[in-house]
């Protein structure tokens, strides 16, 4: 029962509960640079009285998320389509809300037909001896319904590796047909490791799309963050070394099960 508990408490120090990230600067030899674009060329603006809305952020270095927002019409989003930035401490990363909804009482339809967010992570290992294992979560929360005698929504996020691996997604599908109405929240965790001199990257495509068309409604939401979780780095024989947050959370952890121990004998 004690082990149980200190891992359970080892888990919630160092970020497997809930999402949290300790911020922690990354260390000397790696580069992580984070862009969040919203693709203006296939977005598409509502029609049929539809609304749809975005935000794209971004989370760089210490300082505050820098976002960039539309209403309705994708070619509005300002103050720019783009975002970018160098990820340089733990915590850091880019994401995308995309929410939408629409509904007719005739056969004049009401469509959004379609949202397109892409994601890019770029990494670079400069150093000549250390190599890196750098791990990422996805938060992604989600939500679509579709209601009446013709209505649909969808959306949905796929992450890939630098091999076009898919190593997170979530797709939710609704139609007034089929049923299907879902929310949830979902998150895991992604690594790649970085040998000296290489490079890497991770890709991802958030989708959204809906419509009715037959008296109905729906409507879909989708807020996701990928940010950078941990590093940790490998120095000449491979043994793992934390990074400066991780070995702080550990001390702490440590002195805990020293208490509860003493605890026991008394």
């Amino acid at each position: 029962m004690k082990i149980h508990s200190f891992r359970f408490l080892m888990v919630c120090l160092l970020g497997g509960v809930a999402g949290t990230v300790v911020a922690a600067p990354i260390p000397s030899g790696l580069s992580i640079t984070g862009t969040i674009a919203l693709d203006t060329a296939n977005s598409l603006d509502p029609v049929g009285g539809a609304t749809q809305s975005g935000t794209l952020s971004l989370l760089s270095g210490a300082g505050p998320t820098s976002t960039a927002t539309f209403n309705n019409l994708p070619s509005s989003i300002s103050p720019s389509s783009f975002l970018s930035g160098s990820l340089t401490e733990t915590g850091n990363g880019i994401g995308a809300l995309f929410a939408m909804l629409g509904s007719t009482a005739t056969t004049a339809p009401a469509q959004t037909d379609g949202l397109f967010a892409d994601f890019t992570l770029s990494l670079s290992n400069t150093s000549a001896t250390s190599t890196f294992v750098v791990t990422f979560r996805a938060n992604a929360a989600n939500s679509v319904t579709a209601n009446g005698f013709d209505a649909f929504a969808y959306s949905d996020l796929s992450v890939r590796d630098a091999g076009n691996n898919e190593v997170f997604f979530t797709d939710f599908r609704a139609d007034t047909v089929n049923g299907d109405s879902q929310t949830a929240s979902v998150s895991n965790l992604f690594s790649v490791t970085l040998s000296p001199g290489a490079t890497s990257s991770f890709t991802a495509l958030q989708r959204q799309r809906g419509g009715a068309f037959d008296v109905g409604d729906y409507s879909a939401s989708l807020d996701t963050v990928l940010q950078l979780a941990s590093v940790e780095v490998r120095n000449g024989g491979g043994n793992g070394v934390p990074e400066p947050g991780t070995i702080a959370l550990l001390g702490i952890a440590l002195a805990t099960l020293g208490i509860n121990r003493r605890r026991i004998r008394s």
